[in-house]
C-alpha cells in the first residue's frame, strides 16, 4: 500500500498535465501569440522590456561562463589530486619493493654466511680429525722403532732398517706439515708467487731426474717435449712443486711401467700432462681426487693434500687442471697454463 502511495505521488504531476485539456493550452498559446503580434515594439514599455532581457542574458551567460570555470577548476584539482594520490601510491610501492629487495637479499647474505660458517666449521673438524689420523701413522712408526733400537740385542742390519723407516717417517710428517701450511696459506692468499720469464723445458728436466733419484718404483721416469725450449711467464718454484707432486703421486700408483711428463703447445697455451701406465683412476673417482685428504689408496703414503694443492697453485698461475677421461691404460693428469698472461695483482712483480 505505501509502494502505491508513493507511485501516486511521483507519477502526480504527470497525470495532472495529462488531465489538462488540451483545448485550454491551445487557446492560451493563441492569446498569448496574438498579444505578441498586437505589442507595439517601439514604445517606451518595449524597449525598457528588450532591454531587461538583454541585460539579464547576458548576466546568465557570465553567470554561466563562471560556473563552467568553477567547473573546470575544479576537475582540475581532482585530476591534479587523482595524479598526487596515484604518485604517492606508486612511490610507496616502490618504496616497499625495495625494502622488500632489501630485506630479501640480506636475508640471503646471512643465509651465505651461515652456510660458510657451517662449512668453514665442518672443514675445520674435517682438518683435525684427518690430521690427527694422518699424523698418528708416523708418530707411531717414529716411536716404535726408536724404542727398538734402545733394545740391547739389536744387530746392525735391524738397526739399519729402523734408521731407514725412521728416516722415511720423519720425512712424512714434514711433507704433512708443509702440505698443511701450504694449503692454508693459498687459501688466504698469503703465499707468494714472484713472476719471471722461465725457460721451462731445462725446468722440467730437472724435474724429472729429480723423480727419478727419489722414486720408489721401478717404472721409468721420462720427459717428452717436441720443443728445444720454451719460455712461459711464471713462478718456477711453484711449478716445479706442481710437476713434482703429480709426478710423486703416479709413482705411488705405478710399480712398473713408465710415467712421462709431456709439454706441447694447445690454444696458445702450456699444456702439461702427467700419464703413467699405472692401476689408473675410476671415472666415478675424477671429480674426488682433488678434494682434500682424498686419498684412492688408503695403504699408500702421503697426506692427501698433494693434489689438492696442484688444483691451487695451477688456479693462481691462471690454468686449470683434470683428469683424462678418454685414456684407459692408467691415470693421465693434465693442465694449462698461459704463455704470456699471469694474475693481475702479480703483474708487477714480472721482471726480465
Amino acid at each position: 500500500m505505501h509502494r502505491v502511495l508513493l507511485l501516486l505521488l511521483i507519477l502526480w504531476p504527470t497525470l495532472h498535465l495529462l488531465a489538462t485539456p488540451i483545448d485550454n493550452d491551445r487557446e492560451a498559446c493563441d492569446r498569448y501569440r496574438g498579444e505578441k503580434e498586437h505589442a507595439d515594439v517601439n514604445s517606451p514599455q518595449s524597449y525598457v522590456a528588450q532591454a531587461n532581457l538583454q541585460r539579464t542574458l547576458h548576466e546568465v551567460n557570465e553567470l554561466k561562463i563562471q560556473n563552467e570555470r568553477q567547473q573546470n577548476r575544479l576537475l582540475l584539482f581532482h585530476i591534479l589530486g587523482g595524479l598526487l594520490l596515484l604518485g604517492s601510491i606508486a612511490f610507496s610501492i616502490h618504496k616497499l619493493r625495495r625494502i622488500n629487495q632489501h630485506l630479501r637479499l640480506s636475508k640471503q647474505e646471512l643465509e651465505q654466511a651461515r652456510q660458510e660458517a657451517e662449512q668453514s666449521t665442518f672443514r675445520k673438524n674435517l682438518l683435525l680429525s684427518n690430521m690427527s689420523h694422518e699424523i698418528r701413522t708416523p708418530l707411531n712408526a717414529l716411536s716404535g722403532f726408536s724404542a727398538i733400537l734402545t733394545e740391547n740385542n739389536v744387530d746392525a742390519e735391524m738397526r739399519q732398517q729402523c734408521n731407514e723407516i725412521i728416516q722415511q717417517n720423519s720425512d712424512l710428517l714434514v711433507k704433512l706439515i708443509d702440505d698443511v701450511v701450504d694449503l692454508s696459506n693459498l687459501e688466504r692468499g698469503n703465499l707468494s708467487f714472484h713472476y719471471t720469464h722461465e725457460e721451462v723445458i731445462s725446468l722440467c728436466r730437472k724435474v724429472v731426474d729429480t723423480v727419478e733419484r727419489i722414486k720408489q718404483t721401478s717404472a721409468a721416469v721420462c720427459f717428452s717435449t717436441p720443443f728445444t725450449e720454451l719460455m712461459l711467464t711464471t713462478d718456477a718454484t711453484r711449478l716445479q712443486q706442481l710437476l713434482i707432486n703429480l709426478l710423486i703421486n703416479a709413482t705411488k700408483f705405478t710399480p712398473t711401467g713408465s710415467i712421462t711428463l709431456s709439454l706441447e703447445l694447445r690454444d696458445q697455451e702450456a699444456l702439461f700432462s702427467v700419464t703413467d701406465t699405472g692401476c689408473g683412476i675410476s671415472p666415478d673417482q675424477h671429480d674426488k681426487v682433488f678434494n682434500r685428504f682424498e686419498k684412492l689408496n688408503e695403504l699408500s703414503q702421503g697426506s692427501g693434500l698433494g693434489l689438492s694443492i696442484c688444483q691451487l697453485i695451477i688456479q693462481e698461475l691462471g690454468g686449470h687442471i683434470w683428469i683424462d677421461p678418454d685414456y684407459h691404460d692408467g691415470a693421465r693428469f693434465c693442465f694449462t697454463h698461459p704463455l704470456h698472461r699471469q694474475p693481475i695483482e702479480a703483474r708487477k712483480e714480472i721482471t726480465t
